[in-house]
């Protein structure tokens, strides 16, 4: 009995994850491809200079505030953000970087024509990078990286 109760248990969760990955999909038309041409640093992990596509994942209609990264080498990422509002629309699409203390961090993406980016959510490897910044007198500057398409 406790046999066959595993069994269904294993195939229900097996179904809920296919249909899980099924609709979560990457949204084609919020899909930007962009080279960065130095390492940067998303939620503690070091990425290297390379063309990178983002696309935000559509999840059955809803607004989803995750983003897939690809990157070189089959590398990918799911991104977690907030939206970001500016008070024109973005004149083409770019990444913006954070530099604390010689390192980039991505902080925001935006698509050419939107108002709306997306802006990461800050990591506490950053947060911990900035206050040592600030207590060693380090500035920190903006960077971006414009689109290749």
């Amino acid at each position: 009995m406790l046999n066959t109760s595993i069994k269904i248990f294993l195939a229900g969760a097996i179904l809920l994850i296919g249909i899980t990955a099924a609709s979560a999909q990457v949204d084609p038309q919020s899909k930007i491809t962009t080279n960065v041409p130095f390492s940067f640093v998303v939620d503690g992990k070091t990425y290297p200079a390379g063309t990178y596509s983002f696309g935000r994942l559509d999840t059955n209609g809803g607004d989803s505030s995750q983003l897939v990264m690809y990157g070189p080498k089959d590398l990918q990422a799911i991104l977690n953000t907030t939206p970001t509002i500016a008070a024109t629309e973005a004149k083409d699409t770019h990444l913006v970087f954070e530099k604390v203390a010689g390192q980039y961090f991505l902080t925001q993406i935006w698509g050419q024509g939107d108002a709306q980016g997306a802006k990461l959510i800050t990591s506490d490897e950053q947060k911990k990078a900035i206050a040592e910044a600030a207590g060693s007198g380090a500035t920190d500057s903006t960077s971006s990286a414009n689109s290749d398409q």
